[in-house]
């Protein structure tokens, strides 16, 4: 038999000592055990039983646990401790050695497996082996955690500064699916596309299996502009710029241009290129039907303005009056468009911030209803209330939801002939508050009301008091209601006036930030 090696010297130096815990039920192998593990420096906690092994245990260095016990079998204990304690080692004892219970020892989880008489040596050894390989496993886990937390940390700068997500493929995959944003990452010198994320599908109408491996060209509508992109990266580049930002044309798979911005950084090392691509198409359309909604009213004031500068002194009072008032009401227009364009933009940029308190939305509805009174008594259209007797409470902001209503009865007073009425609703419905707001106006076709609700959204009918509107207030109140995971609509019908109706939950979303929610918050009167 050959000789078991000398035990590795246990460590001292002021250190705690190494602690085995002994399950056998001889008394004398048990004592016997704790004394030569004493004497050899290790600190021993020592059971009779399984129960007591198990009411005894605690996170310690190594296990001796016998496999055949009176009150049951030790490869429980070996199961009960590789489940509780999974770095800790368990070495089995015997004196009935076998090579079906040594294998099944060794398949549950054993770090070694040791045949009664056991030799001093051969124990010493193979236990301060068992010590050491749990303060490698202990220390592996750990730096594995540490690591862990750097990656972790890592690939957050990345995202935030570079959007390259450099770290790995797992992690690009799983942040960039989650972005509205196209995200292309392209092999240098050839072009070569190696990957890109879903969005793609919604801005250039390809999957992203048909573009990997694809080289550049096939997204720009010709050669020239891929020859444009090439060239100002190339340029950056040498520059030793690693970013660049630029607005191009690309094609969609059906062959429409899409005016896109594309920003670029540069991985040298790495030899690629991270390209993220926004759609502006809408923005382009959006600064397009805003320049068109200013030129009229700054036409009109450019206008009013020649005239009174050529000879205001010969202009009577009830021109000039009629003048200002022009000025007036065609600035507080301008305003109105401006201050709504913001508000939007400030939405769809992700800037939308919810104070959320408990809410009277029917004193809220009641309140509105008297602001509006003096408007609607000038075009001879009576405001009636049909609300519930108890109060209709829920969570909410305040100052976002009564601009949705306000926009409700504003747009129903525009549309509404003299001498009708408009009906303020609420109601609870199942989990949600429901408000609505009902005119007799001239309804609307179906075919427009899917347009209703984006901005610049607007219907055939015309106010009949020749109001003017921006277009973008219910594209508004359509994001604000969202945002508190409500719901919006309208039930109409050419020629049967229109019902605009909103929802909210009576509890905060549990998907909802808690900051964002004020703990017992008095209830907002309105």
């Amino acid at each position: 038999m050959t000789p078991s090696p000398p035990a590795p010297p246990l460590p001292t130096a002021g250190l705690e000592p190494p602690t085995v815990t002994v399950l056998d039920d001889d008394p004398a192998i048990r004592d016997l055990l704790q004394v030569r593990l004493q004497r050899s420096g290790y600190k021993v906690f020592a059971a009779g039983s399984y129960e007591e092994f198990i009411t005894l245990m605690t996170d310690c260095d190594a296990v001796l646990c016998d496999i055949i016990l009176a009150d049951g079998n030790g490869l429980h204990a070996l199961k009960w401790t590789r489940q509780h304690y999974p770095h800790t080692p368990v070495i089995m004892m015997t004196g009935e050695p076998t090579y079906e219970t040594a294998a099944e020892a060794i398949r549950l989880g054993a770090y070694d497996y040791l045949a009664k008489p056991i030799n001093k040596d051969e124990l010493l050894s193979t236990l301060a082996r068992a010590v050491e390989h749990r303060r490698l496993a202990l220390t592996k886990a750990r730096l594995e955690k540490e690591n862990e937390s750097y990656r972790l940390e890592l690939e957050q700068r990345v995202a935030e500064r570079t959007q390259a997500l450099r770290e790995s493929q797992d992690f690009l995959t799983n942040l960039t699916n989650t972005m509205a944003d196209a995200v292309f990452s392209i092999k240098l010198p050839e072009y070569r596309i190696e990957y890109v994320n879903q969005a793609v599908y919604h801005i250039l109408g390809y999957e992203p299996e048909e573009l990997l491996n694809q080289t550049l060209p096939i997204l720009y509508p010709d050669q020239a502009g891929f020859e444009a992109f090439a060239q100002k990266q190339a340029v950056m580049r040498q520059a030793g710029k690693n970013q660049m930002r630029l607005e191009q044309l690309l094609r969609h798979k059906s062959d429409k241009p899409v005016w896109t911005e594309i920003a670029t950084s540069f991985l040298e090392e790495e030899g690629q290129i991270i390209s993220v691509v926004r759609d502006i198409s809408q923005r382009s359309l959006l600064l397009g039907v805003v320049a068109h909604e200013l030129r009229g009213p700054l036409a009109l004031l450019k206008g009013f303005s020649e005239v009174l500068l050529e000879d205001i002194q010969s202009i009577d009072p009830d021109s000039l009056s009629k003048y200002l008032t022009s000025i007036n009401s065609t600035v507080v227009r301008m305003f109105t468009l401006l201050n709504e364009l913001l508000d939007v933009t400030s939405i769809e940029l992700g800037q939308i911030s919810l104070n959320l308190e408990l809410v009277n939305l029917s004193q809220l509805l009641r309140t509105q209803a008297g602001d509006y009174t003096y408007i609607a008594n000038k075009k001879k259209i009576r405001l009636r209330e049909h609300l519930p007797a108890e109060d209709l409470i829920c969570p909410c902001d305040w100052i976002k939801i009564s601009q949705v209503i306000s926009n409700f009865i504003d747009n129903a007073i525009k549309y509404s002939e003299p001498g009708t009425t408009i009906e303020l609703m609420g109601e609870q419905r199942g989990a949600n508050v429901w408000i609505g707001v009902k005119d007799q106006g001239p309804g609307i076709k179906p075919d427009e009301i899917q347009h209703l609700f984006k901005n610049f959204g607007k219907i055939s009918s015309r106010p009949t008091g020749g109001e003017k509107s921006t277009g973008l207030g219910l594209a508004i109140c359509k994001k604000i209601i969202e945002a508190h995971f409500g719901a919006i609509g309208v039930d109409a019908s050419p020629g049967q006036g229109a019902t605009f109706w909103f929802t909210l939950p009576l509890s905060p979303p549990k998907n909802l930030p808690e900051v964002q929610v004020k703990a017992k918050a008095p209830v907002k009167k309105g």
